[in-house]
C-alpha cells in the first residue's frame, strides 16, 4: 500500500496523444509538456530564466515599500509592548497575565498582517511572470487568440514554476481512463537534442498504468497542465492509498 501525503499538490500534465512520447517519459523518468513544440523551443532560455525575472514595476516596488514599512512598524511596536510588560516587583500575577495576553494578541495581529502582505506580493510576482510569458509568445507570433494565449502562458508558467519537487503528476495514457502517476524530483530543464522530450521535469513514476475514471473529465480541455483539487484529488489520493 502506498502512503500518500494529502498535503502535496497534484497536477494533470498532458503530454499529448503520442503514445511513444508517454512511453519515453516512463522509460526516462521524466514528464514533458504538450504545447506547440516549435514555439516552446524558441522560449526555452526565457522559461529557464523565468525565476530570475526582476520585477521592477511601480506596483511591485510599492508592495515592497509597504512590506518594509510593516516590518519597521512590527519591530517598533514589539519593542514598545515589551517595555509595557515590565512591571514592578510584587505586581499582581493577574496583571502580568493580562499584559502577556495583550502582547500575544498584538503579535498575532501583526503576524497575520504580514502574512497577507506576503501573499499579495507572491501573487503579484506570479502575475508579472505570467504577463512576461504572454509578451514572449506575442513577440514570436503574428497573431494569437486571447484564449489560446491565456491557456499557453498558464500551462508554461505552471509547468516551469508552480509544480514543485514532491508534487504528484498524473500523465494521461492513450488507453482511455488510464494514467501514470509520478512524484516530481527536479526543476524545469530544456534538452536541445531531446526529440519529443525537450521540455522536462524529472519524475519518479509510482504507477505506470492506473485506472482512474474520475480524471477523464479533465481530458479534452484546452489546458495541458492543470491542478487536481477538491473531490477529484481526494478520490485520487484514496485510490493511491489502496495500491
Amino acid at each position: 500500500m502506498l502512503q500518500m501525503d494529502d498535503s502535496r499538490n497534484c497536477w494533470l500534465v498532458d503530454t499529448g496523444y503520442c503514445q511513444k512520447r508517454a512511453e519515453a517519459c516512463l522509460e526516462q523518468g521524466v514528464v514533458t509538456i504538450d504545447i506547440e513544440i516549435h514555439l516552446m523551443d524558441e522560449l526555452a532560455d526565457d522559461i529557464v530564466n523565468l525565476k530570475y525575472i526582476d520585477t521592477k514595476s511601480s506596483n511591485f516596488e510599492y508592495l515592497r515599500e509597504e512590506y518594509r514599512k510593516m516590518d519597521d512598524k512590527f519591530r517598533a511596536e514589539l519593542a514598545e509592548e515589551f517595555e509595557k510588560i515590565k512591571l514592578p516587583d510584587g505586581s499582581p500575577e493577574a496583571l502580568q497575565q493580562q499584559k502577556l495576553e495583550l502582547l500575544t494578541s498584538r503579535l498575532n495581529r501583526l503576524r497575520e498582517e504580514a502574512r497577507l502582505l506576503r501573499e499579495t506580493m507572491k501573487e503579484f510576482d506570479r502575475f508579472e511572470k505570467r504577463e512576461r510569458i504572454k509578451e514572449l509568445i506575442r513577440s514570436r507570433l503574428c497573431y494569437i487568440g486571447e484564449g489560446k494565449l491565456n491557456s499557453w502562458s498558464e500551462d508554461i508558467f505552471c509547468f516551469a514554476n508552480e509544480i514543485h519537487n514532491g508534487d504528484l503528476v498524473i500523465m494521461p495514457l492513450t488507453d482511455e481512463s488510464y494514467f501514470a502517476v509520478g512524484k516530481v524530483r527536479g526543476g524545469y530543464e530544456y534538452a536541445e537534442n531531446g526529440l519529443n522530450l525537450r521540455h522536462l521535469r524529472d519524475v519518479t513514476w509510482i504507477q505506470e498504468k492506473l485506472h482512474i475514471p474520475p480524471l477523464t473529465k479533465l481530458q479534452g480541455v484546452s489546458r495541458r497542465v492543470m491542478p487536481i483539487e477538491g473531490e477529484l484529488k481526494a478520490s485520487l489520493m484514496d485510490l493511491l492509498d489502496k495500491q
